[in-house]
């Protein structure tokens, strides 16, 4: 993996990080394939509505602890491990899927799949923004484009091979995806990432460093407007209209500028600077966010995700290249999983009270309250990173 100039299509893609995506990729397309398959599994097992809940927080809550408790541990010199034991991990989550028969093997299979999206997620961030700290946020635009591709992708594909094979076949398949990728990974080696006395601590001290809070915050804040999606967004399609085809092609079409664009929005934050791209960022994704409330058709909607993904293809690269910045040295996983950690509980928190929102006062108040809540952590990022820029030694906590 060296940093040399790329030539061929295929290394001007990977930009030298090409087994951390395919880890970036095979861990999610194979977390992501449980949700056309949920409604299937409750049918065939016969359990009750809250069991689906029951599933999906095993996936989130089990994600949250390990990016906070264990994915520092990967800043101790050996992130490869844990790439390695991520996509272990998530082949078994798949397997026991496709054998479980009951709830509660569910949630513990759901449980091991969001383990492998902890694990990966912090460790793969990190090496990708060390290789060269001079293009950190291209290559992380290139690889979020293709977690983003396994995301909306493993949903897609799944729906395809449950018709033909059965949902034990679908899962089995995407269990073979992960041992495949495993097998690619396993033959190449990954950087290190450079270690020192407080390499392995727990993240929480981070946030004593006010760039790192800075960071923190603006991740959550372009990950508010998720919990509206995951909550409320097949609901909103279908009460303007739509379909499920059409809710599936607006998760499509915000990644295809992430996989289009991801690389040159992360060249931009890489000339410009991570901080100001950070900050204008958040400032034009709060409009969009207003809009999909005021929007009167599941055409418009649509059609509207693209414009959402092309300003998230330039600012989401910028926010994780912001939080590689701060980070002090032999932190790196540790600042990661923080910033993935915030990202869920921003993302949990506003799913729970979107749909109150919408139910009492409708989408325009709903998107309205996240795109409040975004200027105004915009505006204390701003003043967050300006303060600490005019400190002694800047930005720079190491």
């Amino acid at each position: 993996m060296t940093d040399t100039a790329p030539r061929t299509p295929i290394q001007r893609f990977t930009l030298g990080i090409g087994p951390l995506l395919i880890c970036g990729f095979s861990v999610p397309v194979s977390n992501s394939m449980i949700f056309p398959a949920l409604s299937e599994l409750q049918d065939t097992h016969g359990f009750n509505d809250a069991g689906l809940g029951f599933i999906a927080a095993a996936g989130f809550l089990v994600s949250l602890l390990v990016q906070l408790f264990v994915a520092p541990r990967a800043d101790k010199g050996e992130p490869r491990r844990f790439v390695l034991a991520a996509l272990v991990l998530a082949c078994v989550g798949s397997t026991l899927f496709a054998f479980g028969s009951t709830l509660g093997m569910f949630i513990i299979a759901r449980a091991v799949g969001g383990a492998s999206l902890g694990m990966s997620g912090p460790a793969v961030r990190a090496i990708t923004a060390n290789i060269d700290k001079t293009r950190a946020a291209e290559r992380l635009g290139r690889l979020r484009g293709v977690e983003l591709a396994g995301f909306t992708g493993g949903p897609l594909i799944g729906a395809i091979l449950i018709e033909p094979f059965g949902l034990r076949g679908a899962f089995l398949i995407f269990s073979c995806v992960a041992v495949i990728a495993l097998l690619v990974v396993w033959s190449r080696d990954l950087p290190s990432l450079p270690a020192t006395g407080d390499s392995g601590k727990l993240s929480f001290d981070l946030l004593r460093l006010l760039p790192v809070r800075a960071a923190v915050l603006a991740s959550s804040a372009l990950f508010l407007p998720v919990g509206i999606y995951d909550a409320l967004w097949d609901r909103y399609i279908t009460d303007r209209g739509g379909n499920n085809f059409q809710v599936g092609l607006t998760f499509l079409l915000y990644t295809i500028p992430f996989i289009v664009l991801g690389a040159a929005g992360g060249r931009l934050a890489d000339r410009r600077g991570a901080v100001s791209m950070t900050v204008v960022g958040l400032f034009l994704t709060a409009p969009l966010v207003l809009v999909y409330g005021l929007l009167p058709s599941a055409e418009l909607l649509v059609g509207f995700a693209i414009v959402e993904g092309v300003i998230g293809a330039l600012s989401i690269p910028a926010t994780q290249s912001l939080m590689a910045s701060v980070a002090p040295r032999g932190r790196a996983a540790a600042a990661q999983g923080l910033a993935g950690s915030g990202d869920l509980v921003a993302a949990t928190l506003m799913a729970l009270v979107a749909p109150m929102l919408y139910g009492a006062h409708g989408p325009g108040v709903t998107f309205g309250f996240a795109a409040t809540l975004m200027v105004i952590s915009g505006t204390a990022v701003a003043l967050m990173l300006r303060t600490a820029a005019r400190r002694p030694g800047g930005l720079a906590v190491s």
